[in-house]
């Protein structure tokens, strides 16, 4: 008997043996601890790799593996005593710290062994690592709750429905189209929201789904509240993974608006028709996408003559303008969208016939709740109301100029011409005495003869005023560079023993079509009146450029001389007989005339300057006006 017991332990011993062997050799955790006294009787070699601890360090600290617990998840093992306690298995999830200071979860199953009083005595249990399951679990969760922000966001309406027509699944948006609760929708035939035009589109198109096929088409549903609501829906079958069809995905968008704003577009071209067709203003309608919708029939032939294309409906308009002019048109587009005014006038010329003028007027379209529909671009020919009004300009600028004129010339008779006249009739009243001595006399008429001389002179230049102002000489190409060394040579021939130094550039613009001598004399005037105030002891410089912008011709005229005080006075620069350098010689005739002389050619001239430091002449020509002929 003792012989079979010591054989039956040993057997029992060698079973015990083989099962850890294959505990050892598995990734579970398997341990059997005595609960009596306190201690880990067994656990297998997994345990290093899940906890970091060896097999020997869990034998040696019964609560090791309590103090591996995250402190967060404590609470869990230590609900379960009572569990254990009445012999009841015990199934949990927590983390753990690893060794290594990393944090894993792990799944722990307890089994509790009582004994006859039932009293627990034992705990046999088994730990896995389930991380990289818990890690999907979360990252499902966060795609899961995603993707319902992403369908309970989404602006289109999205319905499925099973191979029985019904309802399995909508979103919000579609709930708020229809006027029902989530809980109404589902389970019900999508039959249950349309009239009988509907269902039987609806047939048709659910026959096709079956078969696979995927369409996008407009259909009418009817809302709680019974009203229509046309939608455009885009579909797809939905099979599963055995080829079996289950139902229909659908994409809903609310077209109601825009049907209503179509039927109502076609009411209102056709009333606009009549009114574009019989009218002189040339109209485009164009989509708030800037296609084109209607044009009338002098739209049509505007673009036709003006810009060699003839406009066509679904096109862009931004087809219609240059390319480098376009990105203006759309920016301000922008501003019209937002309730800005657009309103300017262009001008074209072709095969040198006189310029058409037209007015361009940009309006914004509204619909009713106050979104944008669209634009309407008017063109209007205003070329002979342009012309008059630009006849009337200069007849105004004309006499403006006359009566400055007859002002400036009321000067000058009554202070250049005013003097001399009276020393004439001061010296004749001395001729009159007998008794005057013979060489005063000849002083009095050396006297007389100088105020004559005065007089002429004053008279001189007043009449070759009055012939710069009327404009007989044609115009012709001028080449600046040719122009400037001859006006260089005339000064170098008359003062030889001046140093100037001349820096010019022409490149951008060699020659201007204008009346040549206005423009040696413009050109004579400034560059004189350079040398002229030039500052003692110092090189004179002068500086010629000429530039296009803003279609005009802007001519600088720089130097580093004398300056003028503009402060003092810069309302008399271009004044006739006005001198501030007493110094040098002069009579304040040149730059009047070059004022005049510009502004008979039709553009205008201006100065910055300050003392000692130069002075700087600015003349704008139009670039149509002053531009060589071709």
């Amino acid at each position: 008997m003792q012989a079979g017991t010591s054989s039956n332990k040993q057997n029992s011993e060698n079973n015990r043996q083989d099962l850890m062997t294959f505990f050892n050799a598995v990734d579970e955790v398997f341990f059997t601890s005595d609960f009596v006294d306190s201690k880990i009787v067994r656990i297998s070699d997994a345990c290093e790799n899940l906890f970091g601890y060896t097999a020997e360090d869990f034998l040696n600290n019964y609560l090791l593996w309590r103090e591996l617990v995250h402190p967060d998840d404590r609470h869990i093992v230590s609900n379960q005593n009572e569990l254990l306690q009445s012999g009841k298995l015990v199934n949990s999830q927590y983390r753990i710290i690893h060794k290594d200071s990393s944090i894993r979860w792990v799944e722990k199953k307890i089994s509790p062994v009582l004994d006859d009083t039932g009293r627990l005595v034992r705990l046999d249990g088994v730990i896995r690592d389930i991380t990289e399951r818990k890690e999907d679990e979360v990252q499902h969760r966060k795609t899961e709750v995603l993707y319902r922000q992403i369908i309970e966001t989404a602006q289109e309406g999205i319905w499925t429905i099973d191979e029985f027509e019904k309802t399995n699944f909508v979103n919000q948006k579609i709930c708020s189209m229809l006027g029902y609760t989530y809980d109404e929708m589902i389970g019900k035939r999508l039959f249950d929201f349309m009239d009988e035009e509907g269902i039987a589109y609806a047939i048709k198109g659910l026959a096709r789904r079956r078969t696979g096929v995927k369409e996008n088409f407009d259909i009418r549903y009817i809302t709680k509240e019974g009203k229509d609501l046309w939608a455009n829906v885009s579909t797809n079958p939905i099979f599963d993974e055995e080829g079996i069809y289950r139902g229909a995905l659908a994409m809903v968008t609310n077209i109601t608006n825009r049907r209503a704003e179509a039927e109502a577009l076609k009411k209102s071209e056709a009333n606009l028709r009549t009114i574009f067709d019989n009218t002189d203003t040339a109209y485009i309608l164009i989509s708030a996408d800037l296609n084109i919708l209607s044009f009338n029939t002098l739209a049509q032939k505007y673009s036709e003559k003006n810009n060699g294309i003839s406009l066509g409906v679904n096109k862009p308009i931004s087809n219609y303008f240059p390319s480098d002019r376009w990105p203006l048109i759309k920016q301000m587009l922008e501003k019209v969208a937002d309730g800005e005014p657009a309103n300017y006038e262009i001008n074209f010329t072709k095969d040198n016939e006189r310029a058409k003028w037209y007015n361009i007027r940009w309006l914004n379209v509204k619909n009713s709740e106050g979104e944008n529909w669209g634009f309407v671009l008017a063109n209007k020919d205003i070329t002979e109301a342009k012309y008059a009004a630009l006849e009337r300009e200069k007849i105004t600028a004309d006499l403006i100029q006359r009566n400055n004129d007859l002002e400036q010339f009321t000067y000058i008779v009554s202070h250049n011409l005013r003097a001399p006249v009276a020393n004439i009739i001061g010296l004749s009243d001395m001729l009159g005495d007998n008794d005057i001595d013979p060489e005063i006399r000849q002083e009095v008429l050396t006297r007389i003869t100088k105020s004559i001389k005065n007089i002429d002179i004053v008279i001189t230049d007043l009449n070759h005023i009055l012939q710069t102002r009327a404009v007989n000489e044609k115009k012709e190409i001028v080449f600046l560079g040719k122009m400037v060394e001859a006006i260089k040579t005339s000064i170098y021939n008359a003062a030889p023993d001046e140093k100037v130094e001349f820096i010019y550039d022409f490149s951008t613009l060699e020659s201007l079509f204008i009346i040549r001598s206005y423009a040696y004399s413009i050109f004579y005037n400034l560059i004189s009146n350079s040398i002229k105030y030039r500052r003692s002891n110092t090189p004179s410089v002068i500086n010629i450029s000429i530039s296009k912008l803003d279609g005009k011709v802007e001519l600088r005229f720089k130097d580093n001389g004398k300056g003028i005080d503009l402060e003092k006075n810069g309302n008399q620069v271009f004044g006739l007989y006005k001198r501030f350098d007493t110094i040098t010689e002069g009579k304040g005739m040149g730059l009047f005339m070059v004022k005049t002389q510009v502004e008979a050619l039709g553009g205008t001239i201006h100065i910055n300057s300050k003392p000692n430091e130069g002075a700087e002449f600015v003349i704008q020509f139009s670039l149509q006006s002053i531009l060589p002929a071709v």
